[in-house]
């Protein structure tokens, strides 16, 4: 594998954030239809002939490793509803990128967990929002828990690793089981991160009613376990982390809402459709898949990465209560 020569001149925003960490969404459909997520129905998906193709994401990945992204995660919708999700993951190592995440729901990684590690996936995040089955059933609209659970533990058994769980807060729907949740990832090493719930297009109607601030879930899971402030934390991702006394594995919060994270922000995403978002909620974006599809190489792509990420907005405006849905898009649209 030809190893990537990084130059000298690395993704820098007008901020001096550096930005290392390259989110791609490879579709934007998927099996289930979490409440906090989609609707029940009427949801309309990209065409898959008009996605991304594996060579024009290993073209993407290419351009952005020569700036020094060293981390490119495949996120959607649900990126396991596609059938070349390995060519994908394969065209993503050879473009010399070392660590390669996978954000899923879990139903379908018992299936793909040995061919996704072959092919260069490192690690995953697996979305878990309860351990009851009905419950589960209930928030992801008739998504079976078991298989979630098999997929965990075949991507471990695959060398997928770290794992970690991500579990979004809903007032009244899940906050019972919060020391549960914990215990089930900490007990078997994984870390987990508890999201405060974002408005979103389909659910800013009621996202203010089923919404939970990560500090009182940290108070809950304090009278459990005992917290002490990580080194993770001084990262520039979005979570906040904690070691837990006797356990391996950390607990994280992510508080779009009640703790603004954009000043250490080092990501950017590609949407299903080729765009580069610089924010997750924000409208300035580049038909990046474009400049491919009109005869643009590995350079024509760095240089546009380049030009657009030094306009990277200081932050997003998520208000509580102040956001409509004209202004939203859902998650499987933006790739979370």
């Amino acid at each position: 594998m030809i190893l990537k020569v990084v130059l000298t001149r690395m993704l820098t925003d007008a901020l001096g954030r550096r930005i290392s960490y390259l989110r791609i969404s490879v579709v934007d459909a998927c099996n289930l239809r979490c409440v906090y997520c989609m609707p029940a129905h009427g949801m309309h998906f990209t065409k898959f002939s008009k996605l991304m193709s594996p060579r024009e994401i290993g073209i993407i990945s290419s351009a952005a490793a020569s700036l020094g992204t060293t981390t490119i995660r495949i996120t959607g919708g649900e990126p396991l509803v596609r059938q070349d999700i390995e060519e994908i993951a394969a065209e993503i190592a050879e473009a010399g990128i070392r660590d390669i995440p996978i954000s899923t729901n879990g139903i379908f990684l018992e299936q793909h967990a040995e061919a996704l590690a072959s092919s260069g996936v490192t690690r995953a995040n697996v979305s878990l929002d309860t351990l009851n089955a009905e419950r589960f059933r209930s928030i992801t609209r008739g998504g079976d828990i078991q298989r979630v659970l098999n997929g965990i533990e075949a991507a471990e058994r695959s060398g997928i690793w770290p794992i970690k769980l991500n579990t979004v807060l809903m007032k009244g729907v899940n906050t019972d089981e919060l020391v549960e949740l914990a215990e089930f990832a900490l007990t078997r090493g994984y870390s987990i991160r508890f999201i405060e719930m974002m408005p979103l297009k389909n659910n800013v109607d009621f996202q203010q009613e089923l919404f939970f601030p990560a500090a009182l879930a940290k108070r809950k899971l304090s009278s459990r376990f005992t917290l002490h402030p990580s080194n993770e934390s001084t990262g520039q991702g979005p979570a906040v982390y904690y070691n837990v006394e006797g356990y391996e594995g950390k607990i994280g919060f992510i508080t779009p809402l009640s703790g603004n994270f954009c000043s250490r922000c080092n990501r950017v995403r590609i949407t299903s459709d080729g765009r580069l978002r610089m924010c997750l909620f924000g409208d300035n974006m580049l038909d990046i898949v474009g400049i491919i599809r009109s005869g643009g190489g590995e350079k024509e792509v760095a240089d546009a990465l380049r030009h657009a990420i030094a306009g990277k907005p200081e932050r997003h405006f998520l208000d509580i209560g102040k956001t409509s849905s004209e202004t939203l898009y859902s998650m499987s649209q933006i790739g979370g």
